[in-house]
């Protein structure tokens, strides 16, 4: 009886580890200097000049400087983090973490 308990046990164990190494993997996250951040959008530019568009989740944490912004209150040419996860099959920016440019 005992070993069928830990069976059961162990494959519920690897499970929630499993998921919990899926959800890991699902975040990104990109550091570069604000392109544009308006209208639900935010562009960043990394080192190499390539620039990706993030359309930005409706709960997405955003701050500047360590304080709560809005997104169109981003300034362009700040650097920033986004991270972005996957939600209903699009890539989306869950957290904006910017500080003022120099």
């Amino acid at each position: 009886m005992m070993i069928p308990r830990l069976v059961t046990t162990s494959l519920s164990i690897l499970a929630v580890l499993w998921l919990s190494i899926s959800i890991a993997a699902a975040a990104n996250s990109m550091d570069g200097k604000i392109e544009k951040a308006a209208n639900g959008v935010i562009e960043l530019k990394d080192d190499s000049g390539t620039i990706s568009k993030y359309d930005v989740d409706s709960g997405a944490k955003i701050t500047l400087d360590g304080k709560s912004v809005k997104l169109d209150e981003l300034p362009v040419g700040a650097p920033a983090t986004v991270t972005t996860e996957t939600k209903n099959n699009k890539t989306v920016a869950v957290k904006i973490i910017a500080k003022s440019p120099l």
